[in-house]
């Protein structure tokens, strides 16, 4: 039960932080979006600033590590595992759009977008743990490319490093990017991740 209360305090929290920003947040618009009481509220969580720090490292930090969105098979192919990036980008960013706002793809983009900056000026902690994401998603694009160099999917004389990195880009800036009209469009992204991917494969 309480694991199912605190769940559904975190939905409620995080929709709301997202949309009307933490200051535009009161704890009795808390209280009636997860309809439960001050007292179950603050069980879970000391202050609202210690909710939002909570609902941020379970719907942000760990939604975004690249563990829980893309199963990790170290002999995958670069192609493949552009295809399993992919997937789970799509399903990580519907599981999102559909907690923030189901009715409306780019104000749900542009709240989460929004709410990452808010991130970044109330948690230096939270923003370095963010960067860990970052870091170890390129990581493992380092290890699949390379793994690919070596059984001579794509060119070998490429920088592994810098074509992991413009992935990693690819997926953040287009992010970004598409948050401005209409939300991340993932078919795009798969474009243009076969795009880099025809640059360096071997002919």
């Amino acid at each position: 039960m309480r694991k199912s209360n605190k769940e559904t305090l975190y939905r409620a929290a995080f929709k709301l932080f997202a949309t009307k920003q933490f200051d535009g947040v009161s704890i009795s618009d808390i209280e009636k979006e997860c309809g439960m009481t001050r007292g179950a509220v603050f069980y879970y969580a000391k202050t609202k600033l210690d909710l939002f720090k909570q609902v941020i490292e379970y719907y942000i930090i760990d939604t975004q590590n690249v563990d829980n969105k893309v199963k990790f098979d170290p002999d995958c192919s670069l192609i493949d595992y552009i295809d399993k990036y992919i997937d789970g980008v799509g399903r990580t960013m519907e599981m999102l759009i559909n907690l923030i706002d189901s009715s409306s793809r780019d104000n749900a983009s542009r709240a989460y977008i929004s709410t990452l900056l808010q991130v970044c000026s109330l948690f230096p902690e939270i923003k370095y743990r963010y960067q860990v994401n970052i870091n170890n998603d390129i990581a493992r694009w380092v290890t699949i490319i390379s793994s690919s160099v070596n059984r001579n999917e794509i060119k070998d004389d490429i920088d592994v490093l810098s074509v992991a990195r413009q992935f990693v880009s690819a997926f953040y800036g287009i992010s970004i990017i598409d948050s401005m009209s209409n939300g991340l469009n993932v078919s795009q992204l798969h474009e243009h991740m076969y795009a880099l991917y025809n640059l360096i494969k071997k002919r």
